[in-house]
């Protein structure tokens, strides 16, 4: 039997870590965190012990929270990982280089105007 070779994944984040660093940080109540997502505080409690959560409830806490875990685990992945989100800096990349190719025509332009004023 032919033997598989595998690579070693790194250990993933622990989602409640996370999230417990995330209500320190902002100072919020677990409390209130728990009203909003309509769920006992002890429940949230659990939340944030667990190392892994499911996506659903990953989602309602991203929208009671005002934040997005899902960018921070994101974040920690290589970057040479795909993805299907739009790139955020495409329209800068592209005035960027609006900017240089004017740049570039401002430069001939100043060239010339030396040259001509170096004539006289």
């Amino acid at each position: 039997m032919k033997k598989r070779n595998y690579t070693i994944q790194k250990q993933s984040p622990h989602i409640g870590n996370m999230l417990q660093a995330r209500i320190k940080f902002r100072r919020i109540s677990r409390a209130s965190v728990a009203r909003l997502l309509k769920r006992a505080p002890q429940t949230f409690n659990e939340f944030t012990k667990r190392h892994t959560l499911q996506t659903e409830i990953l989602w309602q806490i991203c929208n009671a929270m005002k934040h997005n875990f899902f960018a921070d685990l994101a974040a920690q992945l290589p970057a040479d990982f795909t993805t299907y989100a739009p790139d955020p800096t495409l329209a800068l990349q592209e005035e960027l280089e609006q900017l240089r190719e004017e740049n570039k025509m401002l430069q001939a332009k100043l060239e010339e105007l030396r040259n001509a004023i170096g004539r006289r």
